[in-house]
């Protein structure tokens, strides 16, 4: 194939980068490291294809427009390939701004952190003034586990540009995770004030709201994501969970049936759910799904506990101490099965073990023995086991 081909292909595939928005020098990465798909990522990879047919040289970035072709490689999703040209790159041209900023780009989306920060280090030697290098060099951070590393990047690419959205979003979720709540809430009222149709900006401002035990300001948030997005399933799960804490079960059931309208498979919300038609008295549908999300997943511990309680409400007491026990099994240091099942044993009038489970349960979390003393049921026992070593002089 001609030059003359390759340089129309290479224009090409140059257009069809910068329609995306993605860049032909320094990339724009799509939200989240999205990639194209369907007829997008297939017009890429056939230029690719004959970009490679045409110039050998252009995989292994010997020729200066290789960058070009390494930036299609990175928006299709072929890392590898596109880590392998900016590689190259930076040992032929390593004053290049773009060719860094790429380098690290990639390792990030390869999940090599390190490497993502040294290669952004660079870029941002050629070029101080760069905010979508310090951003990302705060997401590289953030996955090494330097969060405050990453909110100081996140904080200078601000400085440079006040409305990055993506910086103030991201600080959000990082003040988020270090429990710095109420600079997550700045955070994400800026990111409201910027774009108010971010559902998830809403959902993480009101998890922060909710740790701050600002309940009527969480379920506030909640209401807005699913506003802005009514499949937030995220945001349904969370509105649940507030609103069976506060003892508002119906509408938790309401929210959790929708969470797992959109999600089948989430078994947290399965189980949860359960719980709110156990707190209602719902007895058999709190069975029902607790049935569910063991057929899921049939080594869930807190479930095999959760349903056995179930049991037990509606009086099968061997059912019940089967699921305790199994809980057991399935999580040996699971304290309330061991509790759970000591009481069924002594309501038995089983002593020996009663006490047995009792012992465990209170070796696992040693603040049941307070309970257990308060328990109608296990207080005697006690009694009779401390009779029991007072008589065997212990």
């Amino acid at each position: 194939m001609s030059g003359l081909n390759a340089d129309k292909l290479l224009g090409r595939l140059a257009g069809f980068l910068e329609w995306q928005g993605l860049g032909t020098a320094a990339l724009t990465p799509r939200p989240r490291g999205g990639r194209l798909h369907g007829e997008d990522a297939e017009e890429v990879a056939n230029l690719l294809e004959r970009l490679a047919e045409s110039d050998a040289g252009l995989p292994a970035g010997r020729r200066p427009r290789s960058l070009i072709f390494g930036n299609g490689c990175f928006a299709i999703g072929r890392y590898a390939e596109a880590l392998a040209v900016y590689q190259a790159l930076a040992g032929e041209r390593p004053n290049d701004f773009a060719v860094h900023f790429n380098l690290g780009v990639t390792f990030l989306r390869r999940g090599q952190s390190a490497e993502a920060v040294s290669a952004l280090t660079r870029a941002l030697e050629l070029d101080p003034f760069s905010a979508p290098a310090y951003y990302q060099r705060g997401n590289a951070k953030d996955d090494a586990g330097d969060g405050v590393g990453a909110l100081d990047d996140y904080a200078t690419a601000i400085g440079l540009n006040p409305d990055y959205l993506q910086a103030h979003y991201n600080s959000g979720i990082v003040f988020n995770n270090l429990g710095r709540y109420e600079e997550a809430i700045a955070a994400f009222d800026t990111v409201t004030a910027l774009r108010p149709d971010i559902s998830n900006a809403y959902l993480n401002r009101g998890v922060a709201r909710d740790e701050l035990g600002d309940v009527d300001g969480a379920i506030s948030d909640y209401d807005l994501a699913i506003r802005y997005n009514p499949d937030n399933a995220d945001a349904r799960f969370n509105r649940a969970r507030v609103r069976y804490r506060v003892g508002r079960y119906r509408e938790a059931v309401e929210d959790y049936t929708a969470s797992i309208g959109l999600r089948p498979r989430d078994v947290e919300a399965i189980n949860n759910r359960g719980l709110a038609y156990d707190a209602l008295g719902q007895y058999e549908d709190a069975i029902a799904d607790y049935d569910a999300a063991l057929k899921l997943q049939p080594d869930f511990a807190e479930v095999l506990s959760n349903r056995g309680a179930a049991l037990e409400s509606m009086g099968e007491v061997d059912a019940a101490l089967g699921d305790y026990l199994e809980a057991q099994k399935a999580l040996p240091e699971f304290a309330a099965a061991y509790y759970n099942a000591a009481r069924l044993y002594a309501e038995r009038g089983d002593i020996a073990l009663c006490a047995e489970q009792l012992a465990e349960a209170v070796r696992l979390q040693p603040g049941l023995y307070g309970e257990a003393e308060s328990d109608e049921t296990l207080g005697w026992v006690l009694d009779l086991s401390r009779m029991r070593d007072e008589r065997r002089g212990k």
